[in-house]
C-alpha cells in the first residue's frame, strides 16, 4: 500500500477502504497500519469510502485540519445502528470542499460534526424523523436528501417531543435549495408521512404571514418507498401548494401492490400532484385478476363522452414507468393481463384540450420476474407503436437500473 501511495505522487486520491469483517470478534489489528498510511496522506483525499469499526474512528484524528481537497465522504461505521459517539468528533468539520456525505447511520450533530452550511447532498440508511428536520434546518444549501427512516425511540406516534424540537427556528421552514428528496419508510410502516406532518406543524406554528410558503418549492424529484397501504396517509396531506411547488415533475413510488387495500389512497395521492410529468410506479403484482384493473383504472383518462368533468389524474404525464410482477412462464399473455394495460395507454395517448391533458410520450414496462417472457409482452403491445411514441419492455426492476 505504501508503494502504491508513493506512485500516486501528488495526485488527488479516491480511496475505498474496508477493514476485516471479523474485527471486534478477534484481536486482529494488522489492518490498522494500512489505515494509518492512508491518514498520513489525508491532505490529498478527494473522495473516501471507509468501512471501519466505530472504536477506531479516533485514528482519523491526524487528518483534522488537512482535508483541504476532500469533496466526498462515505462513512460506514460498525455497529451500523449507532446513533451517537462517546465523544465529539470534529475531524471533518474543517473540510472547505466537502459537499457530499453518505453515512451508514445518522449520528447526532453534537457528536459527529460536519460543515452543514456547505453540504449539498446527504444520504443515510438509518435516520429518525426529527433528525431529518434537524438536517434540513442546519443545511441551508442542501439539494438532495436521501433517508431511510427507522422506528422512533419512545412513542412511535411521535407524541413525545424530539430532543431538538424546542430549538427549531420557526422562521426557517421553506427549504428552497432542495431539489431531490427520497424517503424510505419501510422500517417504520404506516408512519412514512410523519416527516411532512412535522414540517407542516412547524409551518403552522410559525408567523402567520408565512403560512402560505411551500415546504419544498424547488423540488423536482420525489422518491417514496412505503409499506403496503401507506399512500392513504399521504393522500390526506396538502401535497400540492403546501408541500410541493409547480417544479415537481418526477415522482417515484415504491411499495408492494398486491391487494385491493394496497391501492388505498393511491388515486387521491396522484390527484394531488397535477404538475408531475414522469411517474415511476411499482411493484404491481399481476397475480389477481380483480387487482390488476385497479391501477389502470386510476391512471386511465376519462373519455370525453363522460358526463360532467371528472377529475383527471396526472394531466401533464409524459413518461410512465411501471414495474410489474407477473410470475408466469406462459408464452402468451392472457387478455386480463394485457387488455387493461393497453386500454389505459390508449386513453393517455389521446389529446384533450378541454381538460388540458398532454399525450403520453414514453411508456417503459419493467418485468420484475425474470421468468416472465419479455417477448410476449412486447408483442402484445406492438399494435400501440407509433412514430412519436416510445414503448420499451425490459426485465428487472427500474429501481435497480
Amino acid at each position: 500500500m505504501r508503494v502504491c501511495i508513493q506512485r500516486t505522487r501528488e495526485c488527488p486520491l479516491t480511496i475505498a477502504f474496508t477493514c476485516a469483517s471479523d474485527v471486534g470478534a478477534t484481536a486482529r489489528d494488522d489492518w490498522l497500519p494500512c489505515l494509518d498510511s492512508l491518514v498520513a496522506v489525508s491532505e490529498r483525499w478527494k473522495s473516501i469510502d471507509f468501512f471501519i469499526p466505530i472504536t477506531v474512528l479516533s485514528r482519523l484524528l491526524p487528518a483534522k485540519g488537512r482535508l483541504k481537497s476532500l469533496e466526498v465522504l462515505n462513512l460506514s461505521l460498525e455497529p451500523q445502528n449507532a446513533r451517537s459517539l462517546p465523544r465529539a468528533v470534529d475531524i471533518f468539520e474543517d473540510a472547505p470542499k466537502l459537499t457530499r456525505v453518505t453515512m451508514s447511520s445518522h449520528l447526532s450533530l453534537d457528536t459527529f460534526r460536519l460543515p452543514w452550511k456547505q453540504i449539498i447532498e446527504y444520504r443515510t440508511k438509518l435516520m429518525e424523523v426529527w433528525n431529518c428536520v434537524e438536517v434540513l434546518h442546519h443545511a441551508p444549501h442542501l439539494r438532495a436528501l436521501h433517508a431511510k427512516l427507522e422506528r422512533a425511540r419512545g412513542n412511535i406516534s411521535g407524541d413525545i417531543a424530539s430532543p431538538y424540537s424546542n430549538h427549531l427556528d420557526h422562521k426557517t421552514f421553506s427549504y428552497e435549495s432542495l431539489t431531490s428528496l427520497s424517503i424510505h419508510g419501510l422500517m417504520r410502516p404506516g408512519y412514512e408521512h410523519e416527516l411532512f406532518l412535522r414540517l407542516l406543524q412547524v409551518s403552522s406554528d410559525s408567523d402567520k404571514a408565512n403560512v402560505t410558503q411551500i415546504l419544498f418549492p424547488s423540488l423536482t424529484n420525489f422518491r417514496l418507498a412505503t409499506s403496503s397501504g401507506s399512500l392513504i396517509n399521504f393522500a390526506a396531506l396538502p401535497l400540492a401548494g403546501s408541500c410541493f411547488g409547480s417544479l415537481l415533475t418526477k415522482v417515484t413510488i415504491r411499495s408492494v401492490f398486491d391487494a385491493l387495500a394496497d391501492y388505498s389512497g393511491a388515486k387521491d395521492f396522484l390527484l394531488a400532484l397535477p404538475m408531475v410529468r414522469q411517474l415511476t410506479f411499482g411493484v404491481c403484482f399481476h397475480h389477481n385478476q380483480d387487482v390488476v384493473h385497479i391501477l389502470y383504472e386510476i391512471l386511465s383518462l376519462p373519455s370525453s363522452s363522460d358526463s360532467g368533468r371528472p377529475l383527471v389524474v396526472l394531466p401533464k404525464l409524459e413518461v410512465l414507468v411501471l414495474d410489474i410482477d407477473y410470475d408466469n412462464k406462459d408464452l402468451l399473455m392472457p387478455s386480463w393481463v394485457i387488455d387493461p394495460l393497453k386500454k389505459m395507454i390508449r386513453s393517455r395517448r389521446t389529446k384533450d384540450f378541454v381538460r388540458r391533458c398532454v399525450p403520453l410520450q414514453k411508456f417503459h414496462l419493467y418485468l420484475a420476474s425474470w421468468e416472465t417472457p419479455r417477448e410476449s409482452f412486447a408483442k402484445g403491445l406492438q399494435d400501440l407503436t407509433e412514430e412519436s411514441f416510445e414503448i420499451r419492455v425490459l426485465r428487472g426492476l427500474f429501481a435497480q437500473v
